[in-house]
């Protein structure tokens, strides 16, 4: 099991999965030689240096995150802010750089980006994420949410939020921010309702069974 993200992610619309399998660390002259669709291919050198290449992926080119892309941070971030969240960014920088291949690591700079307001950087990593780690349903729910609500990309959010729970099937959150994204920035109070039976079906949540019976009542 792996440790839980510092950062909260509720109030961001970001999730984490919290039960990732690490990979071992590999031996100096070991060859990562799996070539499938979707995977990075990793080799590595008698130095010790890692050599990186990005699997070409039917339908899409996504390339790996360039990791020193610049923090613009807003006025609304005091410098105190600012100097923290630097530190924790470039400390997952760090531990990228030593070890390309930690998708927790992927998920925290994602979300530590998204905190400070960078959209482009974090959508970077997490569709990259969708590309090299297709079975996880964290990057697909994070891009889903930043697409709805931060991006407003409605059709990207949609193919996300199915690709989410097509994995995470019992996460209420997921159902619930879906629920949000059909009622509230697509109006489609049909597809609402059937987002919260279907979710309430998998989850039998009293969260969601709150906001179908309530449907007329919320705003």
């Amino acid at each position: 099991m792996v440790a839980a993200l510092a950062l909260a992610a509720v109030g961001f619309h970001a999730y984490y999965n919290s039960a990732i399998r690490q990979e071992p660390a590999p031996q100096q002259n070991a060859e990562n030689t799996d070539s499938s669709p979707g995977h990075v291919g990793i080799e590595i050198g008698g130095d010790g240096k890692y050599t990186i290449e990005l699997v070409p992926v039917t339908g899409g080119d996504v390339r790996i995150p360039a990791l020193r892309r610049p923090i613009v941070f807003s006025a609304a971030f005091s410098e105190e802010a600012r100097v923290l969240m630097q530190k924790k960014i470039d400390a997952s920088i760090a531990a990228l750089e030593k070890d390309p291949r930690i998708f927790d690591e992927w998920m925290n700079l994602a979300i530590l980006r998204k905190t400070v307001d960078d959209y482009e950087g974090a959508r970077q990593v997490w569709e990259f994420l969708t590309v090299t780690n297709p079975e996880q349903a964290s990057p697909y729910a994070n891009l889903a949410s930043l697409y709805a609500f931060d991006l407003k990309d409605p059709a990207r959010a949609e193919q996300n939020f199915t690709a989410a729970l097509k994995i995470w099937t019992k996460d209420v959150s997921v159902w619930r921010n879906a629920y949000e994204f059909y009622r509230y920035v697509r109006k489609d109070d049909a597809k609402a309702k059937e987002t919260l039976q279907s979710g309430i079906r998998e989850t039998d949540s009293p969260d969601l069974k709150y906001l179908l019976e309530r449907y007329s009542e919320l705003q």
